[in-house]
Formats: structure tokens, sequence, C-alpha cells
């Protein structure tokens, strides 16, 4: 049977291979909008002449209704953590109120479709335990981690009056092709994979904040898409959250280092945890998603093109 879905946010990193996921299966129409405020026209240019995806260039304030779709994709947001400590109410626009219009188009219309909202690892500020599962307790370090989860808690309160149908994937740190737009005025926060290599072609010295001991878990943006694949597939309505990482963790001197040897050190930036791990298994064992692209794979293939 053939959907129709949104992805909103469908020009940016993930939005446009979540976009290349679903256009290469059969059954998925997909209408896309984006503002295209940290997206570009770029990564989607190559499926505009694809008669199963349409794009709306625009802000989520214009969309009246969601009853044309079954799945509603929400990937479109500012994930700036420093800047939104400066431009707290753009910041709060993007992140809180534009997911929130998609909920009250829901209410107005008493229409409910499944709703896939990106989250981030970012809530769980530098966790007390590693790896770190759902439960863990919430320490919000930055604007932006507290706007994530915002949204979280509104989509678990609404749920207790209306029937919402949601899956929040919490997203460690994606990487992978798409990552770094030179265009993108504030891309010094881009995924740190993106932004070396980026250097590195460039033949410009890494920039390591801090000391570099800092550990993240890479997730690849293909599974990333996967992850929302799976959870709109998900036959039963569980309004419920999953980490979307790797299962591993690598210091960002490490990753530095498979990189470059040109690196020099930069400030310390306040706000952002130590370090990220995620435990997987609950969307393993719900979701029957697990990831499978490596980052020292991926390094090899652009180290190799470059």
């Amino acid at each position: 049977m053939t959907e129709r879905v949104l992805i909103t946010g469908v020009a940016g990193f993930i939005g446009s291979n979540l976009l290349d996921v679903l256009l290469a299966e059969t059954n998925w129409h997909i209408d896309g909008i984006d503002n295209l405020s940290t997206g570009t026209k770029a990564n989607i240019d190559h499926a505009l002449g694809n008669a199963r995806f349409q794009f709306i260039e625009g802000d989520l304030a214009q969309l009246t209704s969601l009853k044309p779709y079954t799945k509603v994709f929400h990937l479109a947001a500012l994930p700036r953590i420093q800047p939104s400590f400066e431009l707290v109410g753009e910041h709060i626009t993007a992140n809180v109120t534009r997911a929130m219009h998609l909920v009250e188009l829901m209410i107005r219309e008493n229409y409910f479709p499944r709703l896939v909202y990106s989250g981030s690892s970012a809530i769980y500020g530098t966790p007390q335990n590693i790896p770190t599962a759902e439960d863990e307790a919430v320490s919000c370090l930055s604007p932006y981690a507290f706007q994530k989860y915002e949204v979280e808690k509104y989509l678990e309160l609404l749920a207790t009056r209306y029937p919402l149908d949601y899956v929040t994937l919490r997203y460690f740190n994606p990487y992978g092709p798409r990552s770094f737009n030179p265009a993108n005025s504030f891309n010094a926060y881009s995924s740190v994979v993106g932004i070396f290599l980026n250097r590195h072609r460039n033949r410009q010295p890494l920039l390591v904040t801090g000391d570099g001991t800092q550990r993240r878990d890479f997730v690849h943006v293909y599974d990333l898409a996967l992850a929302n694949l799976a959870a709109a597939r998900h036959p039963e309505r569980i309004n419920t959250a999953f980490n979307v990482g790797f299962g591993s963790t690598l210091s960002v001197l490490e990753l530095a280092r498979m990189i470059s040897a040109d690196i020099e050190f930069i400030a310390k930036r306040e706000g952002e945890a130590d370090i990220t791990f995620a435990d997987t298994s609950k969307a393993q064992q719900i979701l029957g998603w697990a990831p499978k692209h490596t980052l020292e794979n991926y390094l090899q293939q652009e180290l190799h093109r470059a």
C-alpha cells in the first residue's frame, strides 16, 4: 500500500538522507517542507524530478492540515547548542513552537498520524550511567537540550488527553554525507566529523576544543534514517523514546588523529557533555533496529576520496 508522508526539515543533513531512504522504496509518496534556514536545496536537487516527491519551500507555520499524511517525520530544528544560549527566542520558535504547531493541527482536526520526533541525547547532559539508557536522569546543559526535552514532555502530557501516536528518537552524534554545509553561517556547530573532514580537505589544521578528551557516540546518518523508518513502521502505538547511537564512544582527539596530524587546541565550549554513549538495547528489542555502519569505514572512504 502506498503511503503519503511528510518530512519537515527535508533539505537538512538528516532530512535529505531520510528522503533518500524513503525514495529507495516504492511505497512512499513524500512531501518535504523546509524554510532553508539551515538546510540547502542542493541536498535535495537530485530528488526534485521524482514524481513521488514534492518540495514545499516555506515555514512549518504555513501548514494548515496533516490529513494527507499517515506519518510525519519531524526533523526541522535549529540543532545548535552554543547559539541557543544567545539566540534564545529564535531557537524556542524553531525547536518548540513549530513542533507544537504540528500537534495543534492534529488536535484541531482530530486526526493523529504517527509522529516520529527527532529528539536529542543532549537531554542527558553528562550522564551518571555509561552506557546511557532511556531512563537516565535528564540534565540539560543548554537551552537547545531543554527545548528538545520540552517537546518530549509536551507529547507525553498531551497524550494523556488526546490519542497522540508518537515515537521519539534521541539522536546521539550523527555524521555522514551532507553533514557540513559551507554556506551555513553556523557550520562551526555542525557534526565534528564533517568539520574535521572539511578542514582536512582544505589543508587547514583540525581545531580541537578543550583537551579533546570529551567522548562521543558517533552514528551514521544512514543508520539514523533507518531508525526513523523502523519507528514509522512499528505496528503499535508505543508513545516512547529510543536512543539512536552506535553504542560505542571515541574521544574527539582520537577522532582528529584518525584524520590528520595537523591539530590545534582551542578553548573548551561550555554547555556540552563530557561523554555520550548510547545503550541501544531498547531500540533493538522493540523496533528491531541496530546500527551497521562504522565510523572507521566512513573515514577511510572519505579520506581516500580526498
